[in-house]
């Protein structure tokens, strides 16, 4: 049984060369992740294209995550290091001056009252509101803590009202659609209509990018269901999400996430602090290995590394214990995941359901979109899932689903037996497989069959279409 559960790994200054991303892809990453927080277009470009080189190169089927910055705010004007104590007044203000910072977003202060809470570094340094007076905050420390230009800050009260979109996310959007991003991650969702908007504007610029909605604030968890019936899938972001909702709310809002994203047959990503220890160790802790095993239980489709492998010291070496810890852990999981279908996934359960009770080698999905395969998914087969699809993007981006673990491109056909021929030229042709396929060929949502191909439908194929 091969690993259903995907690898993401974030690429950065340790890993962003030939000879790395080779190593990674080998080791077992999926998606490879593109932080816009940092760099140029000119260098993720770069970074684009080695990923695409080398994955032709290797034969991998890999996807590539864009991910925006979105409208994280952080401490701006303080020009030294700053050790603060539980105690300690801080003056924040709209334009930094000597001891009074500034943050890049000043319009908050406005929608700021004493007695409300601000965050920086993290969490690590907690302040409250003790006055305000016209454009001026003074803060009270009411942790201890390091404060220096540049560091994070959040705001846990809810009703701040930001755009999840500013001029540099929407800029790097159409860089996105421009050079074919496979997927692409929004940062500080609030709700449906941010999704809606990253949308457009891929779409304008002439994208159908799957959409990852980073959940991360508190007011994104009111909204969940209304944005998860717009978005392709979520992250659980639980490092600024920890920070606004509390770090003891956050294993039971991973779990709570990811049952609604399983649910709809989305697919959810576990992120941060996954491997921290191997920044600078070349063995995980305990803690990390049960914490990776735990977003498997919970249904991830996929674990993300960040520093990691961005700046860590061991990158392959953490893809590997991912590996691992995803290969054991899944071997505790069910044989099928007990979820009733609703109306429009009776094939793709069924598919599922006769793939554990007939032999076969895989679940073939013949799919336009990949919508049938995620909900092929959805019931976590312990069968491999193969994709069978018509437009390289598409297969691209099933390296974000859970269990797939081959895709195959082939050319569009009316007859469906051409188009059966055409993958198993491709693939095992001796082997035995549960087949999904729709009545309209390239159309989406039309899969309405479930077969199987024994010896006596192969020889049948291979007959008529010239095959030995």
């Amino acid at each position: 049984m091969g690993r259903k559960v995907k690898i993401v790994a974030t690429l950065g200054p340790a890993t962003d060369n030939k000879k790395r991303v080779s190593q990674l892809m080998n080791a077992g990453v999926n998606v490879f992740r593109l932080n816009f927080s940092y760099g140029t277009h000119e260098s993720h470009l770069k970074s684009f294209q080695l990923i695409r080189t080398t994955a032709a190169e290797l034969g991998k089927n890999v996807a590539v995550m864009q991910d925006i910055c979105g409208p994280k705010i952080r401490i701006k004007g303080m020009k030294d290091i700053r050790e603060v104590n539980k105690g300690d007044h801080l003056v924040m203000a709209k334009e930094p001056d000597g001891e009074v910072f500034s943050i890049t977003y000043p319009h908050i202060i406005d929608q700021l009252n004493e007695g409300d809470e601000v965050y920086f570094a993290d969490g690590t340094v907690k302040s409250k509101v003790e006055k305000k007076k016209d454009d001026t905050l003074v803060l009270r420390a009411i942790t201890s803590g390091q404060l220096r230009e540049g560091k994070g800050v959040n705001i846990p009260k809810s009703g701040i009202k930001m755009s999840a979109l500013t001029e540099k996310d929407k800029a790097d959007l159409k860089f996105a659609a421009k050079i074919g991003i496979d997927i692409v991650a929004v940062s500080f969702v609030e709700t449906p209509e941010d999704v809606l908007e990253a949308r457009k504007i891929l779409s304008d610029n002439g994208s159908d990018a799957w959409i990852i909605a980073k959940i991360e604030r508190k007011s994104a968890l009111k909204n969940l269901d209304a944005i998860l019936n717009v978005t392709d899938g979520i992250m659980v972001a639980r490092g600024d999400l920890g920070v606004e909702a509390g770090i003891f709310s956050v294993p039971g809002l991973q779990k709570e996430m990811i049952k609604k994203a399983n649910e709809r047959a989305l697919p959810v990503i576990t992120a941060t602090q996954m491997l921290t220890s191997m920044l600078h160790s070349a063995s995980p802790t305990r803690a990390e290995i049960s914490d990776i095993a735990n977003a498997v239980y919970d249904g991830t489709d996929a674990v993300m590394l960040s520093d990691e492998t961005a700046v860590g010291s061991f990158p392959v070496e953490a893809v590997e214990v991912m590996v691992k810890t995803l290969m054991d852990t899944q071997n505790h999981l069910p044989k099928i995941k007990k979820i009733k279908p609703d109306k429009t996934e009776g094939f793709a359960h069924a598919a599922a359901e006769i793939s554990g009770d007939v032999p076969c080698k895989a679940i073939v999905s013949f799919t336009t979109s990949g919508y049938t395969v995620r909900q092929i998914a959805k019931f976590r087969p312990r069968k491999p899932l193969y994709a069978v699809t018509f437009d390289e993007k598409v297969g691209h981006r099933m390296a974000l689903v859970w269990g797939v673990e081959r895709v195959f491109v082939i050319g569009l056909d009316i007859s469906e037996n051409r188009m059966i021929y055409q993958f198993l030229q491709q693939a095992d042709m001796q082997a035995e497989y549960i087949v999904t396929m729709g009545s309209h060929s390239g159309v989406k949502g039309s899969t309405n069959m479930v077969r199987l191909l024994d010896d006596t439908a192969r020889k049948k194929i291979f007959e008529r279409f010239g095959g030995k």
